[in-house]
This record gives C-alpha cells, structure tokens and sequence, in this order.
C-alpha cells in the first residue's frame, strides 16, 4: 500500500511539472515556431502562383491528311465476284478492285457504258447499234435498255416510212395540177370576156336596128339570149378559177399539216429515245456505284478484312482503304460535345497522345486550333481542326511515321491559371454568391 501512495505521489509531482512548463512556454520557441510556419505558408503560397493548373477538353482525335484515306463499303448484300488487286497492292485512280455478285456481265455493262458514251458526245442515237448489244446480258439495267431500244426502232421506223409523205405529196401534185388548170381557165375567162364585150356591141347594134324596125323583136331576143349565155359563161369561169383558188389554199393548209405533224411526231420520238438514253445511262451509273468498286486517287491498296471471292458481305461493310501517294497537309480531328464548346478559340494548345505510339515511350504531339464549325452535326457535336506545326515531331524529338491514320486521345488548353487565381476565383464566386 505505500508503494502505490508513493508512485501516485510521484506522478502527481511530474504533471504538476508538465504543467508547468505549458503554462510557461519558451519565448524562443514561439518566435521561431510562428517564423517557420509563416515560411512554410509563404512558400506555398509561392508555389501556388507559380504552379500553373490549366483547363483541358478532352477528345478523341484523327490524325490523317487533307486527302485522307478512302473507304469503299458495299451499298448492299452481296457475294463478292472477282477481287482484281491483292492486298497492300499500288493502284491508279480509276481501276476497278472488286465485283460483286449482279444478274449482269460486268463487261457487257461497261462495253454498253462506252457505247453510250461515244453516242452522247455525237448526239445520233439512230446508228445506235442495238443488233450488237442485243446479246448483251445486263441484269438489273435490262428493262431501261429494252425501253430505250424500243424507243430507237420507234425513230428509225417512223424516219425510213415517213407516214405523212404520201399525203404530202399528194397535196404538192393537188397543188401543180389546179394552179396548171388555173392558168387555162385565166386564158379562157380573158377569151370569155371579150366574146361578152362583142356579144354585147352586137346586141346594141341589133338593138338599134329593131329600134329602126330593120329586124324583128324576136331576133333581137335571140341576141339578147346569146349574150346572157355569154356572160353566164364567163361568170363560171370566175367562179371556178375562185374554186381552184380556194382547193389550192386548202392543199397548201394540208402540207403545212403534214410537215407540223411530221416535225411534231419526228421530236417526240426524238426526244422519248434521248430521254430513255439518259435514263439508261443513269442506271449503269447506278449499277457501277453498286456492284462495282473503283479506287479514286493513286494509292496503296489495305484490305479492311478478311476477302475472297464468293464471301458474302452485309451492307455497310467497309471492305478496303486506299491510302493516297500524296498526303500534303497532315491534320487532327475532333468532335467536341456543347458544353465545352464555348471555352474553343482558335490558336489554343492541342496535346496528342497516340493509340499507336504510346506517349510514354514516344511523347505527344502539339499542336494548335485552327478552326470550330459553327454549327453543330446531327449529333450535337461540333468539328474542331487542330493544325500540326511541327508535323508528327514528338516532345521526345522523335518522328512519328505517317503511313496510315493514327488514332488517339487530344487535350486542348483552354485556360492556362495557376492554383492561386483558381483558389481566388473560387473564394470570389463563394462572396459573389453570399451577396446575392
């Protein structure tokens, strides 16, 4: 028991002593205490306004070219008939690469495109030769060529018969022939007409003797009688010649029908082969586009799959790419969403790294904003181009080759403050906030 009352003593004394010494703390050590933690605050405040702690957007990007890789995707189901280039193979712009499976011999279908293509340029469509392309197996464009072959035999018969020529001769002979009676009947009426002018001296003559009783009232009736005649005749002949006038008129108006309805039907059959022309040529136009695949620039040709003759592919199906010989300008691009797209200028710092080169081991690519779109894609997202002023040079002073589209993930500055103006700004919008 009084070795407990002694420790208890003992530990009663060496708190009153603890005690002591916190109740009455060094003035050295405050002094230097407060000194070091006023550093160590200035420091850091120091660091904060040094240290810079920018805004990034972050985006997937594309670098490609301003003649960037050409995809070729089927427009529809289909097997594939003939693969014409092997894989990583150069191709020209213009060749054809791959066939797909049609009811229609691609060559018959080109050796009819060519055809129509001299005959286009000459505007003749009546030499079209359609015994030669009658054998022609084309598929999906057979009922436009049976329409226009239609429509050229049309043109050709009505030009070989000429139905309205028979007509039209017929009023051109109507013609001579009346005007040649015409001239007869002229003669005639000016003979008429001087027999009247005698028949009627006559008849004044007899008129003059009965008057004197020489002759008898019944011969003067009778010269009265051969003058009427006189006259009626030659009133006939007027009438007559104003008939054949008026046949003649009536003739004329039947040609000028003939050659309008000549020239009516002539164009509308004219114009039904050229409409059914180009109606056939946009339909192998059409069909090119479907069944046949054609590079577009001089390139390198990369297969996108797995492909072989008879393989069935799906709509939609990226099948190649042709990488072009010529890549001048090498660029990036973004898809940028709305809500960042307000913090996006032009001349702001794009940091690159690389799916394919890992940046760890390669570095990043920078480079700069050179334009935003203005108006947002159908899914709401804005195109952002990034220009490379140093092309594929990384941070590390390595040359990244540019053999293909190189995919990854793009940083654009958009405000480059240090912790110290964040920290501010924040304590700022905390008051703007209170005070309202």
């Amino acid at each position: 028991m009084e070795t407990k009352k002694y420790i208890l003593d003992d530990i009663r004394l060496r708190s009153e002593q603890v005690n002591e010494i916190l109740e009455n703390p060094p003035h050295w050590l405050i002094r230097w205490g407060s000194l070091l933690i006023l550093v160590i605050i200035a420091f850091f405040f120091l660091l904060a306004s040094i240290i810079k702690y920018p805004d990034f957007i972050e985006s997937p990007i594309i670098i490609t070219s301003e003649n960037p890789p050409e995809r070729m995707e089927v427009t529809m189901d289909s097997r594939i008939e003939k693969i014409l280039f092997q894989d990583h193979q150069q191709v020209r712009k213009g060749d054809l690469v791959l066939i797909l499976e049609s009811t229609a011999n691609y060559k018959d279908v080109l050796a009819l495109e060519r055809l129509a293509d001299s005959f286009s340029t000459s505007g003749l469509l009546n030499g079209f030769p359609l015994k030669e392309t009658a054998l022609f197996r084309l598929g999906e464009i057979q009922e436009d060529f049976n329409a226009f072959a239609k429509a050229v035999q049309d043109e050709s018969l009505f030009n070989t018969l000429e139905p309205y020529a028979a007509e039209g001769l017929m009023a051109d002979k109507n013609i001579r022939d009346y005007e040649s009676r015409i001239v007869n009947l002229k003669q005639q009426f000016e003979l008429e007409k001087a027999k009247v002018q005698l028949t009627e001296k006559n008849y004044s003559r007899c008129e003059l003797l009965q008057q004197r009783g020489v002759i008898s009232p019944q011969e003067l009736e009778n010269e009265k009688l051969k003058l009427l005649e006189a006259q009626r005749s030659l009133k006939n002949t007027q009438i007559t010649i104003a008939q054949l006038d008026e046949s003649i008129v009536n003739f004329r108006k039947t040609k000028a029908g003939v050659n309008i309805n000549t020239v009516k039907d002539k164009a509308t059959f004219s114009t039904a082969a050229v409409q059914l022309f180009e109606k056939l040529r946009k339909s192998i136009r059409q069909w090119k586009r479907t069944y046949l695949l054609y590079s577009s620039t001089d390139g390198t040709l990369s297969f996108l799959k797995f492909l072989s003759e008879k393989q069935f592919v799906k709509n939609g199906t990226n099948l190649f790419s042709i990488l072009p010989d010529s890549r001048r300008v090498i660029i990036g691009q973004m898809l940028i969403g709305p809500q960042n797209q307000g913090k996006l200028k032009p001349g702001q710092k794009v940091l690159i790294k690389l799916d394919n080169f890992k940046y760890q081991e390669y570095g990043i690519i920078k480079g700069l904003v050179k334009s935003i779109s203005l108006t947002p894609d159908k899914d709401n997202k804005y195109y952002v181009e990034a220009r490379l002023p140093h092309g594929l040079k990384s941070s590390y002073n390595k040359n990244i080759p540019f053999d293909k589209e190189l995919s990854g993930n793009a940083s654009i500055v958009t405000e480059e403050l240090t912790i110290a103006q964040r920290i501010f700004n924040q304590l700022r919008a905390i008051l703007k906030y209170q005070e309202s």
